[in-house]
């Protein structure tokens, strides 16, 4: 099982590269307040077939109003992250961007063990993970120095066009 978990986050990362490019492209097309909203339906509309399929224990009631304060903070970062990545990737990159990313959730997961934040188990930062991630920082600054990811510095960007659809 161990071996299946290290294998499904490591697709998840890639996943996730390939879904920040794709709503990159698709808010230059169509606008990030629309890419927001079709995304937001196309993620909506699985888990709702299985809500009503397997109902939450509590009810579908109770789990609206149980629930509100986790989805509604969810929902909030979840669009603050899509615009921030929407803007990120074609200034600098889909890799300088991803590792930022990565830096930025091995920080707040290090911050969020220490503290417990939700009621997840504390985990209190040591020196050893402290210079883990300091290496990592160094090895995301490298990365970025090699890149060319400066502002000065031209990113090439492959013109995207619209699917024009002839449906009348």
């Amino acid at each position: 099982m161990y071996i299946v978990s290290l294998i499904a986050a490591l697709a998840s990362g890639a996943l996730i590269a390939i879904q920040g490019v794709s709503n990159s492209v698709g808010s230059k097309l169509i606008g990030t307040p629309a890419m927001i909203a079709w995304l937001s339906v196309v993620q909506a509309i699985p888990p709702l077939i299985l809500l009503f399929w397997q109902k939450p224990s509590m009810g579908i009631g109770a789990s609206i109003l149980q629930g509100f304060k986790w989805y509604t903070i969810s929902g909030i970062i979840g669009i603050i992250v899509i615009t921030a990545l929407s803007f990120a990737i074609p200034n600098l990159g889909a890799l300088s961007v991803f590792v930022i990313v990565v830096l930025g959730q091995i920080i707040g997961a290090a911050v969020i063990d220490q503290v417990g934040l939700f009621g997840s188990p504390v985990i209190p930062i040591s020196p050893l993970r402290i210079v883990s991630i300091c290496i990592i920082a160094v090895g995301v600054a490298l990365l970025l120095k090699s890149g060319n990811t400066h502002p000065e510095s031209k990113v090439k960007t492959v013109e995207t066009t619209p699917i024009h659809s002839n449906v009348s």
